[in-house]
């Protein structure tokens, strides 16, 4: 893992990245690897959780419809973030750190999307990315009128910042799909009331579909 990390760590277009980094192992000590990952989290006090999906046979393992599983119980009982992407065996000299040029969050254009807004600006500052900011719609109607424009976003740099507009804009899990699969994104933002709003009980999760669906990690907002 050192290795990989000193690959590319003096890119020009990328923020300074450590020549090694101290490396530790967990050990599972009985029968719920979650509950060590869990119990380990929060006795560390971690920041972020990353889990890796695989495929097997080309197919890939998450069912659209439900995260379920080890995975699934980990975000739903974790102190910290969550990042989900899927593994790919790849070479070490075909590794190159992640660009990050394009984030996606989807977030609320009111009051409530302010905390996962400010949570992905260092991502966006860090990086140098243009912020895609895919709007939930379901609560407009619970907003001032002076707190629905884009007041907040506005105050971005508009040359960082896209705000995405649909002619249908209800069709919410459509626009999503359809944009992502136009799109290149390098990192998608899933805060819990997005995921909640776009996901249907016992019907289809759309983390799960994001995973399935498309090559972008997807961090799980806390």
């Amino acid at each position: 893992m050192s290795r990989f990390f000193a690959t590319d760590r003096n890119a020009p277009d990328l923020p300074p990245l450590k020549a090694t980094v101290p490396v530790g192992k967990v050990y599972r000590h009985h029968r719920n690897p979650e509950q060590v990952i869990l119990d380990f989290a929060k006795r560390k006090e971690m920041d972020l959780i990353c889990m890796a999906a695989t495929q097997e046979n080309g197919k890939f393992k998450i069912p659209w419809w439900s995260l379920g599983g080890m995975t699934g119980r980990i975000i739903r009982q974790a102190p910290c973030s969550v990042l989900c992407l899927r593994g790919q065996p790849i070479k070490q000299q075909d590794w190159q750190r992640p660009r990050f040029k394009h984030i996606l969050l989807l977030a609320e254009l009111g009051p409530r999307g302010a905390a996962p807004l400010l949570k992905a600006l260092p991502w966006v500052h860090m990086f140098n990315s243009m912020l895609h900011i895919f709007p939930l719609i379901k609560d407009v109607a619970d907003y001032l009128p002076s707190e629905i424009p884009l007041r907040e976003v506005a105050q971005l740099n508009s040359t960082q910042t896209n705000v995405l507009l649909f002619a249908n804009p209800a069709r919410q899990t459509q626009n999503l799909m359809a944009f992502l699969k136009q799109t290149q994104i390098d990192l998608i933002i899933l805060p819990a009331r997005a995921r909640a709003e776009l996901s249907t009980p016992l019907v289809s999760d759309i983390l799960a579909r994001l995973l399935a669906d498309t090559n972008s990690p997807v961090l799980v907002l806390r």
